[in-house]
Order: C-alpha cells, then sequence, then structure tokens
C-alpha cells in the first residue's frame, strides 16, 4: 500500500478536522455496546498523527501516530487486529497510551479500507483491562460495524464530489457562456456589415482564436482575474514581432487586476486597435510606434497611441466595422467615453472606464462577472 496514495485518499474524504456527525456517533456507540467496550474510536491517520472522527469514552481529539494502535491495524488491511494485553505485547508495553492515560489493555481495530484498498484509519474498541479472548462472532460484528463506516465515508465522499462538480459545471457554463455571447454578438455585428463571405468567415475565426486566448488566461487563473499589462500582452500577442522588435511599447508600471468580464471587452478592443494598425495604421509603415498606457484611479483612462506615420493618407471610415466597436460598444461596456482621433499622422485613442466595469473586486461573484 502506497503511504502517499493512502494519504491521497484521506485528504480526498475531507474529513480530518471535521465537525462532529451523528452518523458517525451513532456506530462508535454501537460498537462500544455491543461488544462491551470502555472506549470505540473512529480512528483517522494522517502522516504525524491518529485523529478521532468519532469517540466513546475518550476525551483526547488525538495522539501522534507513532502512539497510535491503529498505525499497526491499518499495516494488514484484510485482517482485525486483536490485541488481549497490551502489557504483555512487545510492540506496545511501553507505549505512552498503555502505561499511562488512557491505560490501554485490550484493542481489536478492523482497518477502514476504501474501494480502491487504501486503509484510512480504523473502528476500533479499546478496555483498560485485559480480555482473554475476542470471538470469531465479535470479530464479525467489527467488521460489519467497519463496514458501515466505509458506507458513510464513501457516501460522504461522493456528495463532496457531487458538489464540486456541480459548481465546476455552473462556473464553465457562464465562463463559456460569457466568451460564446460576445462571438455571438460580434457575429451579428460582422454579419450587418458588406464584407463577403469570405473576409466574414476570416473577421469571425480571428476574434474566436483571440476571445480563445483571453479564455485560457483566465482558465490559469482559476477564472478569477489577471493582470492588465499580461492581457495586454496576450491580446498582442499575434503582434508579437513588433513587440518584439520595439514598436509596440507596452506600459510596465501602475499595473492592476482585471475582472474577467473586463478582459473580453479588452481583448476585443485591443485586437481591433492592432489589427486597424497592421492594415493602415503605424504598423503598416517601417517607422510605425505605438504606445500603450493606462491609469488608475477613480477612473481608468486607456490609451492607444499611434505616431511615425506621416503622410499615411488611408483611414478607416467612421462607419466602418472596427471603429465602431472602439467608438461604440468597447465605451458602452465599460460605462465610459472614448475618443477615436484618426489622422493623416496616426491615432489616438482613448477610453474611460467605470473602475467596477474593468477592474476585479475580491466581492467578484459568478453573477456580476
Amino acid at each position: 500500500m502506497s503511504e502517499e496514495k493512502r494519504l491521497a485518499a484521506l485528504d480526498a474524504t475531507k474529513l480530518l478536522d471535521s465537525e462532529i456527525d451523528e452518523r458517525f456517533e451513532r456506530i462508535t456507540r454501537l460498537a462500544a455496546n455491543a461488544l462491551g467496550s470502555d472506549m470505540a474510536l473512529i480512528s483517522l491517520l494522517d502522516g504525524s498523527r491518529q485523529w478521532f472522527k468519532s469517540k466513546v469514552g475518550l476525551q483526547a481529539k488525538e495522539t501522534p501516530r507513532e502512539q497510535a494502535f491503529c498505525s499497526h491495524a491499518i499495516q494488514n488491511p484484510d485482517d482485525v487486529m486483536v490485541v488481549l494485553d497490551a502489557s504483555a505485547d512487545s510492540r506496545f508495553a511501553g507505549n505512552p497510551l498503555v502505561t499511562g492515560d488512557p491505560n490501554i489493555s485490550f484493542y481489536a481495530g478492523v482497518p477502514l479500507v476504501t474501494k480502491e484498498g487504501y486503509a484510512l484509519g480504523t473502528l476500533c474498541v479499546l478496555d483498560r483491562t485485559s480480555r482473554d479472548g475476542f470471538s470469531k462472532q465479535d470479530i464479525q460484528v467489527l467488521r460489519d460495524l467497519g463496514a458501515s463506516v466505509m458506507t458513510e465515508i464513501e457516501l460522504e465522499n461522493q456528495e463532496v464530489i457531487n458538489s464540486d462538480l456541480t459548481i465546476i459545471n455552473t462556473e464553465l457554463q457562464h465562463r463559456m457562456g460569457n466568451m460564446y455571447a460576445h462571438i455571438s454578438a460580434l457575429i451579428t455585428m460582422i454579419a450587418r456589415t458588406d464584407m463577403d463571405k469570405d473576409q466574414l468567415v476570416r473577421r469571425i475565426r480571428q476574434k474566436i482564436k483571440n476571445l480563445s486566448q483571453t479564455q485560457a488566461l483566465l482558465a490559469a487563473k482559476h477564472y478569477k482575474s489577471v493582470s492588465l499589462k499580461e492581457l495586454v500582452a496576450s491580446a498582442l500577442s499575434p503582434f508579437g514581432s513588433e513587440v518584439a522588435a520595439g514598436r509596440i511599447n507596452i506600459q510596465k508600471f501602475d499595473d492592476f487586476e482585471v475582472s474577467p468580464r473586463g478582459a473580453f471587452i479588452m481583448t476585443l478592443m485591443l485586437n481591433e486597435l492592432g489589427t486597424n494598425a497592421i492594415k493602415h495604421g503605424a504598423l503598416s509603415r517601417p517607422g510605425g510606434q505605438i504606445d500603450v498606457t493606462w491609469t488608475n484611479g477613480d477612473e481608468v483612462l486607456f490609451n492607444w497611441r499611434e505616431y511615425g506615420v506621416e503622410g499615411n493618407d488611408v483611414t478607416e471610415s467612421r462607419e466602418g466595422f472596427g471603429t465602431q466597436i472602439l467608438s461604440k460598444i468597447v465605451p458602452m461596456d465599460l460605462q465610459g467615453t472614448a475618443n477615436y482621433n484618426l489622422t493623416a499622422h496616426g491615432l489616438l485613442y482613448s477610453v474611460t472606464a467605470k473602475p467596477e466595469r474593468l477592474r476585479f473586486i475580491a466581492t467578484d461573484s459568478i453573477s456580476d462577472t
């Protein structure tokens, strides 16, 4: 039996240091009464101690593992370990639990074994006086009660697993639904433009790919938040060579955490800005540069500045799809205002945001992200 895997199986039950549970209390009372014992315990063994999930006739909540009779019992998971007189047994004669309080003399313990074969601990009965014997019938009673303990443990474990799966499923539905909602809205908006079918497909594919990158980034952060600096770098990763070449300069200070909701709209905005820059902005000319900056205060201000494109007379129509995203959709989602100033000299795009629409707040819940 692998001790590492045994401890992992024990940890998975989430029983260690848990509250008193009447289901287990009934079993220990029944064991003490049925077998006429001074004490009865449901003992769980972690790496350094035995901890009592339920106990009758004993005040202690735990003892060091090296003193535990149960530590010996779990070495043979298929057997009931019986010690008729601990003071006469070389393994336990000098044990502080034998020579001192609670003065154990008799012990019988059945290992609590999972379906995978890992012994988590024991159900045991103990006396302060030795016994002459422990009958086959007594052993069977102890085995049956031990099986009842395992039934309750497995049931508890399954309830925990089901609860965790429900939470995970709900979270995934929400997070994926959030991305799909963005994609659905994008498809609807793009479809209203006059671009041909091939353009439509390429545009949709590009947006899905970019949003999926943000989804992966958030997943790595357990869907809590992501730093703005990291988000900007991820959203602009398709233009990574330009970043590496120093043509896209991303602010390195005044970083802050962005909520999942804010991350998606920022990704949409940054991808649109980067795409436009490649097509007819700063990145379409050898000397073009882009500065990405922000300020984080009572109001968040984001700036995208393109320069070094003197003489460029190609600009996108104010009615273009990308411009609509930047001048209407983004500020509406962020509940701020946008300034989209595109000239032959370059672009200065700035947008403000209410902090709660962009920044991660520790009390954020599924419903508001």
